[in-house]
Order: structure tokens, then sequence, then C-alpha cells
């Protein structure tokens, strides 16, 4: 298995631009809205995760 960084920083940022955005677009369904905040929570599990398993 090979070591890959990600740049949690970088996909918070585009995920809370997006949210904005969606949030902003009367006209999109509120799902879309749904599945992005699921998609920023999970985010963020990732991110502790890293991070403990880093502190380990």
């Amino acid at each position: 298995m090979y070591s890959a960084r990600i740049d949690f920083n970088k996909i918070s940022q585009s995920l809370s631009e997006t949210i904005e955005a969606v949030k902003a677009d009367q006209n999109l369904s509120p799902s879309a809205l749904e599945q992005l905040q699921n998609a920023q929570n999970e985010l963020q599990q990732a991110m502790t995760y890293s991070l403990s398993f880093l502190h380990k």
C-alpha cells in the first residue's frame, strides 16, 4: 500500500464554498444540500481519524 497525501483543508474549503452556493440557489433540491453536509461530516470524521492515527 502506498502513502498518499490528502489535502483535507482544500477539500473542506471546497465543500464549504459549494454548500454556500447551494444555499444561495433556491432552485436546487434540499437533498443536494443534505448530501453535501453529510460529506462535510464524513470529512471531519476522516480528519479526526487521520490525526489520531498520526499521534499514536
